[in-house]
């Protein structure tokens, strides 16, 4: 497989990707071990959820996720499709909730808060949603910087020059993974996360789910109701993606069984 595999790390199938079958509580575990081990470059961890599976052909988004050192189920069609490849301990891992995992246990083995940077959103959302998490405890204040930017050379050369513990890239999927590999070598960080929306719920401008809707996998449901005109349309797209993925994955699954192959290469 092209994404790199991490001792000890299963991987299955969810069309051109390669998805760690971790549980969330490992996938936390993961990344700090990411963050801790990082050298000259940064490790990559990237949420992959239904934006990301309607962009599955698109080769550079590919091509940045399968170089990332850690690519977890951040969505519930991508845990559905990983259990029909075969998946066994793959759970949704929503970075809204794994984010402030990764934050605490950090904390916690460090003795100290982590150095995070926030790159994203609209301007002045980083700032609102790295205040959230210094007042909270679980991070020290390092650089921000809004997502719309013409030119990212001045945010560049102070990320570069300002390293910091975990840098927070949320500009929608596919472009951050794509944007994260394109400055990889200007990035001095220990660990880059994807969040995707994280930041708007930081901030307070986007709102949770109830909890009965998170353990039933239904948040996207909530969120449809909350923002109908931008995400209806994504989502219904992502329900016919998910369902022929599925089959896909059975039928893949199926032959190799037939065959007595292994998990071969991935793709759709």
């Amino acid at each position: 497989m092209a994404v790199a595999d991490p001792p000890h790390t299963a991987l299955v199938e969810v069309g051109p990707f390669a998805v760690a079958d971790l549980s969330t509580a490992d996938v936390v575990s993961r990344a700090v071990d990411l963050q801790a081990g990082a050298g000259r470059m940064p490790a990559r961890a990237f949420a992959l959820h239904v934006g990301g599976l309607g962009a599955r052909n698109d080769p550079c988004f590919v091509a940045a996720m399968s170089q990332a050192e850690l690519v977890y189920a951040d969505g519930s069609s991508v845990v559905v499709i990983a259990k029909a490849a075969g998946a066994l301990a793959i759970e949704r891992s929503p970075t809204t909730d794994i984010g402030w995992d990764l934050l605490r246990e950090l904390t916690r083995r460090n003795g100290v808060a982590p150095v995070v940077s926030i790159v994203g959103g609209a301007p002045g959302l980083a700032d609102k949603a790295l205040a959230v998490l210094v007042d909270a405890g679980v991070a020290r204040r390092g650089v921000t910087a809004h997502g719309y930017h013409e030119s990212w050379d001045v945010v560049l050369t102070e990320l570069r020059n300002r390293p910091c513990d975990v840098l927070v890239v949320g500009l929608g999927a596919p472009l951050e993974m794509i944007w994260v590999n394109e400055h990889l070598g200007s990035l001095s960080c220990g660990l880059v996360l994807t969040c995707g929306g994280w930041l708007g719920f930081l901030a307070g401008e986007e709102s949770r789910a109830p909890a009965l809707l998170q353990r039933l996998s239904l948040e996207w449901v909530y969120r449809v109701a909350q923002q109908p005109r931008r995400l209806a349309g994504r989502y219904l797209s992502g329900a016919f993606v998910t369902l022929r993925m599925v089959l896909s994955a059975r039928v893949r699954r199926w032959r190799r069984a037939r065959s007595g192959g292994s998990l071969g290469s991935p793709g759709d």
